[in-house]
């Protein structure tokens, strides 16, 4: 039985067509320029014509394959969570930004959409230290593939987050005012936790706050916010605080110069005088409580205490009473005090009458004092610093005719000027009978 012969199928194979086509569009604008429009014009127009709409068809028709690159597409970083918790912190910067290379037929890639392509790096294999993360990719086109990706990874900065004290510290801005000072100065907590990356809050040295003190003038309580400082004053940034602020408890004290009274109690031995007592210093600095030492007039020392039997000069070494909470500025421990203490001594001076002005005596008046006793005794009793020093011409005697109105004879006193300078004065006589005439009776008849 013989079976019927088919036709063989031919088989045309169709690339080197559409590569001839693909080779005469691509060479046809270079033609439309060589061509010459001087012969047949209307038929080369309309040839022209098709070749365009042609070239237009096989274009659209062929669509051939093509690159392209997307820049600045954002890569996105997951399980972020994994850094958290493993007490992770990335330190350069966390936006990064790549290159992508994709390939595809023209009208693909022309319509694709760089939000349709998403980049990212996952966070779980990420260790304290550098780490080279691989990004990975994906494109929301089935036409369109990713090429490449340039660079391939990131590159991330990884520190271990810790939480460490630090100590806080008050900064005062300015000066107190004149003879205020601080007394003291507490803080609530001394030391408050920092928490960050390791080498940042290794970096902070204290939290620091700045108050302002010039017009401070009582004690003060406050609130104050602190900053975290490095070693060399810098603010650090990148760290978090336990608690941003401390309570600051101001004390403001004064200082006074205040003058030393000391106490002594006692006499000193018959004959002798104490004649001055001094304090070394004798004006002394004071510091405490402003209401205390305002109340302050002067700081007393404690009693020294005589025996009757001093003679001489002599110091001692006291301590001053301060009041609760008052102490001595610049200096420690016990003052001096001296006690000058002097013999008694007498010196007498002869006056004679003739030497004793007459003071006051009315020129209508004459006395003659000769028939008087001849001398006056002032006997002048002092210390020996004064006595030493003293003559005749220190004393001043005179005779006051004031109260002497008609002739007669009159009792008047010895006056001695300035005797209250002096421990005692003894004048002998103290009181003279004088004689008061009538002076033009004394002279002679012509």
């Amino acid at each position: 039985m013989f079976q019927k012969n088919r036709p063989q199928k031919i088989k045309i194979n169709h690339k080197p067509i559409i590569g001839h086509a693909v080779k005469w569009l691509i060479n046809l604008p270079k033609s439309i320029f060589e061509t010459k429009l001087s012969h047949n014009s209307g038929t080369k127009f309309l040839s022209l014509a098709l070749a365009v709409l042609f070239w237009f068809f096989v274009m659209d028709q062929v669509d051939p394959e093509i690159t392209r690159v997307y820049e600045n597409i954002p890569v996105q970083l997951t399980n972020t969570q994994e850094l958290d918790q493993n007490n992770l912190k990335i330190m350069n910067q966390t936006d990064f930004f790549v290159n992508i290379e994709v390939i595809g037929r023209r009208n693909n890639v022309l319509a694709l959409n760089s939000k349709s392509i998403y980049l990212w790096a996952d966070m779980r294999s990420v260790r304290s230290g550098i780490n080279n993360v691989f990004i990975n990719s994906t494109i929301n086109s089935e036409a369109v593939n990713i090429k490449a990706v340039l660079p391939t990874e990131i590159v991330l900065t990884v520190e271990r987050v810790v939480s460490l004290p630090k100590p806080v510290k008050i900064i005062l801005s300015d000066d107190f005012q004149d003879s205020l000072f601080q007394k003291s100065l507490e803080v609530n907590p001394v030391e408050i936790k920092v928490t960050g990356p390791e080498s940042l809050v290794n970096s902070v040295a204290y939290l620091g706050g700045t108050i302002s003190v010039n017009t401070i003038t009582a004690d003060h309580e406050r609130e104050v916010s602190l900053v975290p400082y490095s070693y060399d004053g810098e603010v650090v940034n990148g760290v978090s605080l336990e608690r941003s602020y401390a309570k600051l408890t101001l004390s403001v004290g004064k200082i006074k110069l205040v003058p030393v009274v000391a106490d002594v109690q006692g006499d000193v031995m018959s004959g002798y005088k104490i004649v001055s007592v001094k304090t070394i210093p004798e004006i002394i600095s004071l510091s405490g409580d402003i209401d205390v030492i305002d109340k302050l007039e002067n700081i007393i020392t404690e009693i020294t205490s005589l025996n009757g039997d001093e003679t001489a000069t002599f110091i001692v070494e006291k301590d001053l009473i301060l009041p609760d909470g008052v102490k001595m500025v610049g200096q420690d421990g016990p003052i001096q005090v001296e006690i000058i203490i002097e013999a008694i001594q007498t010196k007498e001076f002869m006056f004679d009458l003739t030497e004793i002005p007459k003071l006051n005596l009315d020129e209508k008046f004459s006395t003659d004092l000769s028939s008087n006793l001849p001398t006056v005794s002032v006997k002048v009793t002092d210390i020996e610093s004064v006595i030493t020093k003293l003559t005749k011409s220190d004393l001043r005697l005179d005779l006051n005719f004031s109260n002497v109105t008609a002739v007669g004879i009159y009792r008047l006193q010895i006056n001695f000027a300035e005797i209250e300078k002096y421990e005692q004065v003894d004048i002998n006589p103290l009181y003279i009978d004088v004689n008061v005439t009538d002076r033009s009776l004394d002279l002679p008849n012509p």
